[in-house]
């Protein structure tokens, strides 16, 4: 193996090399504005580097010479898209579709900036007609699950999860979803066989703890749904759901000095969180700490935002305290 220096001395070389070539490009384009390869070349060269808005300019200079062009059109559509431009980056893979109808590249990520945009019915249909076209995309198959799964159709989600996750079994967000699925259609054994496999490939993936979390805690086993609820904070302090539902398992079980030290703990990277207080308060109000039970109702009351409930219940509990 070759020592660092000379290792960051290649990548150094090839950022260089990179940029030479988008300054090179460049200086031709500027010099001739007729060479249309070297403009697609800089085009190129400027979206691998992540320079968006620079592409775009050369892309429409191009569409207005070449407006038959479907791939001008579709590169335009991606770096609209990357720009979060999804709109506009619609437009311009529809235009680049109506060139090839049968492209599935367009087809794809027309289907993707629909999913984008929340447009699960708009999108659906562009995945399907990839699957016609390549059969194994296993990426169009985890998009249908998803959106079958969003529409809580969950046998669909669950028959194209399972699809996408035998044709990619190192996709670990469709082996997460698959596992989602199996727990919605009842099969909670397969659904925690799924999450394990889930952490075996991605061990920080903090909701496929909680998820187990969930499994354990509704079939009654509170030592195992204690154990992933550590693990899910562990791993993302910021979970107010891990967060809440760990302190109530531990206020159940008595240990309230724990189910308060973990409240505040969250209240840190969460400090405008009302029901994070309002939970908190009735933890105080057990432990027999009225002085710290009234101030969390009142920050409760200032940010009722994501209370369960109606905040005027909270509104009334405090003025019984005042």
């Amino acid at each position: 193996m070759p020592p660092l220096s000379s290792i960051f001395k290649i990548m150094y070389n090839k950022r260089m090399s990179e940029n030479d070539k988008i300054d090179e490009l460049s200086e031709q384009v500027l010099k001739d504005a007729t060479n249309f390869q070297a403009r697609r070349e800089l085009v190129i060269a400027l979206m691998e580097k992540g320079y968006n808005e620079e592409a775009l300019k050369h892309l429409y200079i191009l569409l207005k010479t070449f407006p038959e062009d479907s791939r001008l059109h579709y590169n335009a559509g991606i770096v609209l898209e990357n720009l979060k431009k999804l709109d506009k980056a619609i437009i311009s893979y529809k235009n680049a579709l109506k060139l090839q109808p049968e492209e599935a590249d367009f087809l794809y990520n027309l289907g993707y900036a629909y999913l984008q945009t929340g447009e699960l019915d708009m999108a659906l249909p562009y995945f399907k007609k990839v699957l016609e076209l390549e059969p194994n995309d296993a990426n169009s198959y985890f998009n249908m699950g998803y959106i079958f799964s969003k529409k809580q159709e969950h046998e669909l989600a669950y028959k194209c999860l399972q699809k996408a996750f035998m044709l990619n079994n190192s996709d670990h967000l469709a082996c997460f979803y698959l596992a989602f699925e199996s727990s919605q259609l009842g099969d909670d054994a397969a659904a925690v066989r799924l999450y394990e496999k889930v952490l075996e490939m991605c061990p920080d993936y903090s909701w496929a703890y909680f998820n187990l979390a969930a499994i354990y805690f509704k079939n009654g086993d509170k030592a195992k749904a204690f154990n992933y609820l550590e693990k899910t904070l562990e791993f993302n302090p910021k979970d107010n759901d891990a967060a809440l539902i760990f302190a109530k398992l531990l206020a159940q079980n008595s240990q309230l000095q724990e189910a308060s030290e973990l409240l505040e703990n969250a209240l840190k990277n969460n400090p405008y969180d009302g029901n994070l207080h309002y939970t908190l308060a009735k933890i105080y109000q057990e432990a027999g700490n009225i002085e710290l039970y009234a101030m969390h109702l009142q920050e409760a009351v200032k940010n009722p935002d994501n209370l369960p409930f109606d905040v005027k219940y909270a509104e009334k509990e405090l003025r019984k305290i005042n």
